[in-house]
């Protein structure tokens, strides 16, 4: 009785562990062939953005990724990320390509001036290409000692839009005046594939391929010159984005120009009594407008920060050729300056302005004014909690006519980063689902022959 009991245990055990590996085998056969994978990463490494989504959703014409690697010596991370780009839509494919095995490939890459490093990526479209390096994909501390955020979705979007709609255009931000922009406003356009310079106009001018101009809180005012530049500019279809700082004063120039497209700078700081975050009522969360810009908002609840903002005032709504529009507001209750009347006032202005060329062909030039430089603060733009980053990739898609701009955050990585490939992978795939279940099974069985025999 107790040998037929123990008998019966013995299979028992024996049958678990052959479900057991037959569940962890048919895991990894669906994980392998149908991309079956939870992303159960605390920050969500490997899930694509809505904003991926949508722009891979579009795609009408082949991408080609090249991955200079073996797939079986790639890091984990970033090819499981590659991965999803690849079951998200057929239109991108992924081609693992050794230097070692396929030299011939990797001479003609070099021969179109590409110098290419192992784990390098290739993303190519009808001819256009962009190179990431592998250091791209991630974003280190000051010495670059410690990798601290994964930034690889947003560099590789953003390069499969630029190789399927063209070639990058240019950012000009003002020097000279005492600008002030953030590593992240500028990062914002070059993760976009823009070319991002310092101008001073007296000295550089402004090309007329330029496709925003950037103009960050100056505590200099402009030259008469150099406002006749940006004038000239903005009536050959130019777009200007000018940000400013409270206190700001004896900037008659550029007041002047912003006065004349219908927008005026003050000097008295918006606080909002109820509308505010961090128990400061001067970090107003502002209030969307009917505009443009706003659209990607309707249906999304997010919150853009405006610390230390003035009043903008709207001189009017339209005159002649230009109209004007409030994009960001502060609520009717807020006060500006000590004062409650006027309100609800205006933290963002866009005004238009159509002009007609001496060949005859109608272009639009565009101006929008902010009233805070913290706007576009490094904390601001790196937060996910708050759209600002969002926000101003949809306020530069507005003034650079491009539509499908993308701002995706950072993904923290964590304390602990194991660089791991896929060939290590698979190794602890057969320790684990193999070599330790067998080990077990087999020491039961001995344990239990030796009980039986002893």
């Amino acid at each position: 009785m107790i040998r037929g009991k123990r008998g019966q245990l013995g299979l028992a055990a024996g049958a678990m562990m052959i479900i057991f590996l037959m569940t962890g085998i048919l895991s990894v056969l669906l994980t392998e062939n149908f991309g079956w994978k939870l992303d159960l990463t605390e920050n969500r490494l490997y899930t694509l953005s809505e904003e991926s989504k949508e722009i891979l959703s579009h795609l009408e014409r082949p991408v080609r990724i090249i991955v200079f690697n073996q797939a079986a010596e790639y890091p984990l991370l970033p090819q499981n990320l590659l991965n999803r780009y690849s079951q998200c839509t057929k239109m991108v494919q992924i081609y693992y390509c050794d230097p070692y095995q396929e030299p011939k490939t990797v001479r003609e890459y070099e021969e179109l001036g590409y110098k290419l490093e192992l784990n390098d990526l290739i993303i190519e479209a009808e001819g256009r290409r962009k190179q990431l390096k592998f250091a791209d994909l991630y974003e280190f501390n000051s010495s670059r000692t410690q990798v601290e955020k994964l930034v690889a979705e947003q560099e590789i979007t953003s390069a499969i839009h630029m190789v399927v709609n063209g070639a990058r255009k240019k950012v000009i931000f003002t020097d000279g005046h005492g600008e002030e922009p953030s590593a992240s406003l500028m990062e914002l356009f070059s993760r976009n594939h823009y070319q991002t310079s310092y101008g001073e106009l007296s000295v550089t001018g402004i090309a007329p391929e330029t496709a925003v101009l950037v103009i960050c809180a100056p505590r200099r005012d402009f030259s008469e010159e150099e406002i006749d530049m940006i004038e000239e500019y903005l009536s050959a279809g130019g777009s200007v984005m000018a940000f400013w700082e409270p206190g700001t004063e004896g900037m008659e120039n550029l007041t002047g120009l912003l006065a004349d497209w219908g927008i005026r700078p003050t000097n008295r700081l918006v606080e909002e009594p109820g509308l505010h975050v961090s128990e400061n009522p001067l970090n107003v969360a502002a209030t969307y407008s009917q505009h443009e810009i706003n659209q990607f908002f309707k249906n999304n609840r997010y919150y853009v920060v405006t610390p230390s903002c003035v009043a903008l005032e709207q001189l009017y709504e339209s005159q002649g050729t230009t109209r004007t529009g409030k994009v960001l507001r502060a609520s009717i209750d807020a006060a500006a300056g000590g004062l409650k009347e006027g309100g609800p006032f205006g933290l963002m202005i866009s005004s238009e302005r159509v002009v007609t060329t001496e060949t005859g062909e109608p272009v639009t030039g565009r101006l929008l004014v902010c009233g805070s430089k913290g706007i576009y603060g490094d904390d601001m733009l790196s937060s996910e909690k708050l759209a600002n980053g969002t926000f101003l990739v949809q306020a530069a898609g507005w003034c650079a006519g491009e539509e499908n701009m993308i701002h995706i955050p950072p993904k923290e990585m964590g304390d602990i980063i194991l660089p791991v490939v896929a060939s290590e992978v698979k190794k602890w795939v057969v320790l684990m689902l193999g070599v330790l279940p067998l080990g077990i099974l087999l020491t039961g069985a001995g344990i239990v022959l030796h009980r039986r025999y002893l």
